[in-house]
């Protein structure tokens, strides 16, 4: 296709044609019939020439951190017998991703081949695409232009950002990160094995002993070590009750506190898994490939669709308590729990060790009237309050306030306070 400056020359040739038809001028006549042989000949070069373009793509890396650069590398090869023109290349790039994905690269000889690469930016976690790639060939006069699609879509992965999160000690207790860590083998080597146990939601099915299984009718599971040691559970809230409007909304906010959780584990040696109250989660394990599995789920991670009068979140907790593998730690990351939800998170303490709430409160995020916004702080007051009285650490964060601080001011045994919200200029 002729480009707009080929369209211009086209113009320019007719009417030059047409002047000197008229005035009799034949040199006239020639200038504009070899003007349009040049866009003809434009056309030619860039339709039918020889060349043939092959792109190979490579996004490094193609798991990132929020706000990490992300590269993009092109690989670009002549694998025709003709030479190739000016290109013009264009890769697509996402919504929520900056970058300038748009350049030219001068002609390649046959068998030839050129390298480049430009840098993009995700601030927000989530799946990503970039392409497909689109290359225009490009005469050198600019005339006429061809446009073809090279190289199809590669996929990237943005992780949620990660606070340095310390380990919570046992209340009443002194609690080393090295001494929480450490796994109380029951003496087990090899594919022998200390006692079995009924299976529990999430466990590894590579575990299951199946002459136990089949004699007793029911899946039983080896039991290498003792259970509450060195084992964690996160759950996620991901119903549909979040507020608030892209990074400063509770739903993205908590997605952060699971995967610094998350990371905190992985650190200090747990075997973690990840739940959510609709998703089913990652079974547990340990390990960097398990850390891996995790991160990816949350960085996909999204409110379910859930009817809103289906408590998922206190059906999950009451799943948790019905197991009879005790565990070391359960860290639940909600946004407002209902009343049952609390009363479940309660009868969690007769399973695990420790449990701890990080609330990221709906109203704090949202767009509620005043009205709503006090009722809501004079529920979460309550429920606090009856967590505290049940030995349950809870940890309530408001839009802009870093899970972190909360968090290792419980680690190093400073209560933390439910802080009201004062006032409003507005209000006063």
């Amino acid at each position: 296709m002729p480009t707009p400056r080929g369209y211009l020359v086209i113009l320019t040739a007719v009417a030059i044609w047409g002047t000197g038809r008229a005035l009799g001028a034949p040199p006239l006549d020639q200038i504009g019939f070899a003007l349009l042989c040049l866009v003809a000949i434009a056309v030619g070069v860039v339709r039918f020439g020889r060349h043939e373009i092959r792109v190979a793509r490579r996004v490094t890396p193609e798991r990132a951190r929020s706000g990490q650069p992300v590269t993009v590398s092109l690989q670009i090869h002549n694998e025709g017998r003709g030479h190739a023109p000016l290109l013009l290349l264009e890769d697509r790039i996402p919504n929520g991703v900056a970058g300038n994905a748009r350049f030219a690269v001068n002609g390649i000889e046959p068998g030839g081949a050129r390298e480049t690469s430009f840098t993009i930016t995700a601030r927000q976690r989530g799946a990503y695409a970039v392409g497909p790639l689109d290359i225009s060939f490009i005469d050198p006069f600019g005339l006429a232009r061809a446009r073809i699609q090279a190289a199809a879509a590669s996929n990237f992965l943005v992780y949620p950002a990660i606070e340095n999160l310390q380990l919570l000690r046992d209340i009443g207790e002194r609690h080393s990160v090295s001494s929480s860590a450490v796994k109380q083998l029951t003496g087990a080597r090899g594919e022998d094995f200390y006692t079995m146990r009924e299976y529990a939601y999430g466990d590894d099915l590579r575990k299951v002993h199946w002459p136990s299984t089949a004699r007793l009718g029911k899946l039983m599971l080896r039991q290498e070590e003792t259970p509450w040691q060195a084992r964690a559970t996160v759950l996620l809230d991901d119903r549909s009750v979040h507020e608030g409007y892209a990074d400063d909304n509770s739903f993205e906010r908590s997605v952060v506190a699971a995967a610094s959780v998350a990371d905190l584990y992985q650190r200090v040696g747990y075997s973690y898994r990840l739940v959510g109250a609709v998703d089913p989660g990652i079974p547990s394990g340990k390990g960097s490939e398990h850390h891996r599995r995790c991160l990816d789920l949350l960085a996909t991670m999204s409110p379910s669709g859930a009817p809103a009068d289906d408590d998922a979140l206190a059906l999950r907790l009451s799943e948790l308590t019905r197991s009879s593998l005790a565990e070391a730690a359960l860290v639940v990351v909600c946004g407002t729990p209902t009343p049952e939800a609390t009363l479940a998170l309660v009868r969690c303490r007769v399973r695990f060790r420790q449990v701890t709430a990080v609330i990221h409160p709906a109203h704090r995020f949202g767009s509620e009237t005043t009205r709503a916004r006090w009722e809501g702080e004079a529920a979460i007051v309550e429920q606090v309050g009856l967590l505290a009285r049940s030995g349950i650490r809870s940890l309530v964060v408001g839009p802009d306030e870093p899970v972190s601080m909360g968090w290792n001011a419980l680690a190093q045994g400073r209560t933390s306070e439910v802080k009201t919200w004062g006032p409003k200029p507005e209000l006063v």
